[in-house]
């Protein structure tokens, strides 16, 4: 006793023709579709949508002009892409363009609140400006500052502390 899970199944004449028309043109089509778009996966792409198409409709194309329909259909849908691609690049140097714009005035107001800051350190009074300056401009430790002033790095911190107390208030009427 023979079972058959599967059986096979017959391709109708249209079936057939439509496996013959893929066999023979898909080729072509990708390569007239990569003349004109430049990017092999992209023609391919379009090459398989357009046969997808072609598929969908395939009782209805007529065999004497399958051939012209399909080349059709391949330069419409390339040059539609090539129309969406530059849709895209048009966007996207705008989009470039309004972040320079954007990086270049938030690079003003950055810095313009650097020159305020500095303004305000330099105003501040001694030893407080002179260790502030020890510590964020030299980089230099608490403990470093301390043993060339002579001092304890509490004290150190204490001339931070009010410091930066000094310029959050200050800044915080800009900001």
């Amino acid at each position: 006793m023979k079972l058959t899970i599967f059986r096979k199944h017959e391709a109708s004449d249209e079936e057939q023709r439509f496996h013959k028309l893929f066999v023979e043109m898909y080729p072509k089509l990708v390569r007239y579709a990569t003349a004109l778009m430049t990017d092999a996966d992209e023609a391919r792409d379009i090459v398989s949508d357009v046969f997808e198409r072609a598929w969908q409709r395939h009782s209805t194309l007529d065999e004497e002009t399958d051939h012209a329909w399909l080349y059709a259909a391949v330069r419409n849908a390339c040059l539609n892409r090539l129309k969406h691609l530059k849709v895209e690049q048009e966007h996207l140097e705008a989009i470039i363009e309004a972040t320079r714009a954007d990086m270049a005035d938030n690079y003003r107001q950055h810095e313009a609140l650097l020159r305020h800051a500095e303004e305000i350190a330099r105003n501040l009074p001694e030893p407080t400006r002179s260790i502030l300056r020890l510590c964020y401009w030299d980089k230099q430790t608490y403990r470093q500052v301390a043993e060339y002033l002579g001092i304890s790095p509490d004290t150190v911190k204490k001339h931070i502390s009010k410091a930066l107390r000094i310029l959050r208030e200050t800044m915080k009427e800009l900001i």
